[in-house]
């Protein structure tokens, strides 16, 4: 069997925001120059970062702030709600080295279409090779992937930052059987977890409910794990297919 190439790793979440400081760093003096001098070095130099922040998706919003009137990021429908927090505090690095293989999880995108700003999920959740549930759930594409810290500030991260190459994440080489390049709810996983045969419109909203759902599962947005290379080798999530019921366009 060939061997594949290893995916590079995706930038880092501080990388990113280093580099695109660096680029906007110079732009900050032509932004003091147009608003005059009514304004102190920090005040000016405070604004255009909070701009910078805002560009990127990383900011903070207080308690009552920005928090009423948004697209649901997961709405239950069915099952036992188990879905939420499923992955919360393991280790990426652990499931790909074989030490961490249980649960998994197969999507299936039940209602969905180019035009529908919701759509819903069927999740196959496997707790062993023979054993697994299913829970149903609706995601909205352009939620906020939100967190609250101990502060209670709700932090929002752009859902492009660090999970760039999604689409291309695959097992690593002999990590675990698949089931090559056709789909199924499991227990094992395709070659090719997301990369999923659409046009470029359809593709960045599957890519947006993908990464929703990892979110919602604590599967991506964990620590440090919003750039984390060994996320793109975790084969414990995938894509299992669309249903052909569910198509709205």
């Amino acid at each position: 069997m060939t061997r594949l190439p290893l995916q590079k790793a995706a930038p880092s979440r501080i990388t990113a925001l280093a580099l695109t400081l660096g680029l906007l760093i110079p732009l900050a003096g032509q932004a003091q120059e147009k608003e005059g001098t009514t304004q102190s070095a920090g005040q000016k130099v405070g604004r255009f970062l909070t701009g910078v922040k805002d560009k990127l998706g990383l900011r903070v919003e207080r308690p009552g702030q920005g928090s009423t009137g948004r697209a649901s990021l997961y709405t239950p429908v069915t099952g036992e709600q188990t879905f939420k927090g499923l992955f919360r505090n393991e280790d990426h690095d652990q499931a790909i080295q074989g030490r961490l293989q249980w649960p998994r999880v197969a999507l299936t995108f039940t209602e969905y279409g180019r035009s529908l700003p919701c759509w819903t999920v069927k999740a196959t959740i496997w707790t062993n090779a023979q054993h697994s549930t299913i829970e149903t759930f609706k995601t909205c594409l352009d939620a906020p992937l939100a967190q609250v810290n101990d502060l209670g500030e709700t932090t929002v991260t752009n859902r492009y930052i660090g999970f760039e190459n999604l689409m291309a994440a695959q097992p690593r080489f002999g990590g675990t059987p698949t089931t090559g390049s056709e789909r199924t709810t499991g227990p094992n996983p395709p070659r090719l977890l997301f990369n999923v045969n659409v046009d470029s419109d359809m593709r960045q909203k599957v890519r947006n409910a993908v990464v929703n759902s990892a979110w919602v599962s604590g599967f991506y947005g964990q620590g440090n794990d919003l750039s984390h290379a060994s996320i793109f080798y975790d084969y414990r999530m995938w894509i299992a297919g669309f249903d052909p019921a569910g198509n709205r366009n």
